[in-house]
């Protein structure tokens, strides 16, 4: 076969369930489902491959998922494992194939160069793949590979044969091997998209595949549709890379904290969080942004501007003049949001820059580095270090440095 595959995707099945299994023999080969607490109201963020069998998914509510599957067993969600694990995985990963790009806590690309394009050493190398981090990271952490002429085909090939399975999809077949597929086996095609393409009468790629390209960017009504034309065509061409505009933090509150001075304290640990990711990645915020929701539906939102800056310090004498304004009504959740980010590395003299809070902030990062996140924290919010811990998100994996749920 002459065929070119420039693209190999890995997506790990059931991850954050395959984890909880890995760690632990006895949950090997049945049916659990990870949740964020032990309540029967939860959803369930993850199923295993035994307990999707039943109809369990996430997002399935506890109770429902007792129904689904008398035997199942919840496990509390423990995300700095999930990250342990992922930087295993991309370090095993690594040594087959460079991994070009991380897209999410379970799935990662590598490009494919020179003689590594051919159809059957690109199939040796998935399969080497696939093996190495059953060897090295964990027998239960199974994996579906996808190979094709660019990452959007790839994925659509990964998702195509679940769980442990590879397909391959050179450009020369995508209409006769994707051709038949639901529109919403293409990435970013949700319910309300899918639904647009049916009142047009896209039901399969094919349909899509039938019509131009500029169509195609009118049918979505944006330069995306174009894009997605060309890739579903096979054509390879970098993406533009998205820049993150901001980080934010939010906390529901637990009852013993929707206070006036507890939420205070949270929001200072959510800034602190904040200020501690800008130094991280060597950017700093133009901004900052605060807001509270209360208990009769109400909302407090307030935006600050500034200077380039990533001491929190500063950013907090700030929202003190601002949170001495606000009433007493019962918060339920606050978040703050650092906005208008600079380049990494872009340094800008400020004359807001303080010298004495920059040396506190270099070492109170050192301290944590070291020793773990809340090493050494601000006396203000000492009692709540315990609160607004944090969590992974499918499309943000955070530092093995944060302090973890």
């Amino acid at each position: 076969m002459n065929y070119k595959l420039q693209w190999l995707l890995v997506d790990l099945n059931s991850f954050f369930a395959s984890c909880e299994q890995q760690d632990n023999p006895a949950l090997r080969g049945k049916p659990i489902a990870v949740v964020p607490m032990f309540a029967e109201n939860t959803s369930c963020l993850a199923a295993s491959v035994q307990a999707k069998k039943f109809g369990v998914k996430t997002g399935t509510k506890v109770f429902e998922a007792r129904k689904l599957c008398p035997d199942i067993q919840f496990v509390c969600s423990g995300h700095r494992k999930y990250v342990e694990y992922h930087n295993r995985i991309v370090e095993a990963v690594h040594k087959v194939c460079p991994v070009e790009k991380v897209l999410s806590i379970d799935e990662m690309v590598c490009r494919l160069i020179g003689r590594e394009q051919e159809y059957e050493n690109a199939l040796a190398i998935a399969q080497r793949v696939k093996k190495i981090i059953l060897d090295e990271v964990g027998e239960c952490l199974t994996s579906s590979v996808g190979l094709g002429p660019n990452i959007c085909i790839a994925k659509i090939a990964s998702d195509m044969q679940k769980p442990n399975g590879l397909v391959v999809i050179p450009k020369e077949l995508i209409l006769e091997k994707i051709g038949d597929l639901d529109v919403q086996a293409i990435s970013g095609v949700g319910y309300n998209m899918k639904y647009r393409l049916n009142q047009k009468s896209f039901f399969k790629i094919k349909d899509l595949l039938a019509i131009s390209e500029y169509e195609m960017q009118r049918v979505w009504g944006s330069i995306v549709g174009l894009r997605l034309a060309k890739e579903l065509r096979g054509e390879d061409f970098a993406r533009a890379q998205n820049k993150t505009a901001a980080f934010s933090h939010e906390h529901v509150l637990p009852p013993d904290l929707r206070t006036k001075e507890a939420a205070y304290k949270i929001i200072q640990k959510l800034l602190f969080k904040g200020c501690s990711r800008l130094r991280d990645t060597r950017r700093k915020a133009r901004g900052v942004g605060i807001s509270i929701r209360y208990m009769n539906g109400e909302r407090f939102e307030k935006t600050i501007q500034f200077q380039d800056n990533d001491d929190a310090f500063y950013m907090l004498k700030q929202i003190d003049r601002v949170y001495a304004r606000i009433g007493n009504e019962k918060p339920i959740k606050v978040g703050i949001v650092l906005f208008n980010l600079t380049e990494p590395g872009a340094e800008q003299f400020s004359f807001f820059d303080n010298q004495k809070n920059n040396k506190i902030n270099q070492v109170l990062d050192l301290i944590n580095d070291k020793h773990g996140a809340n090493s050494i924290v601000s006396a203000g919010h000492l009692d709540v270090v315990g609160e607004a811990k944090a969590r992974i998100s499918f499309s943000h994996v955070p530092s093995l440095k944060e302090d973890y749920e």
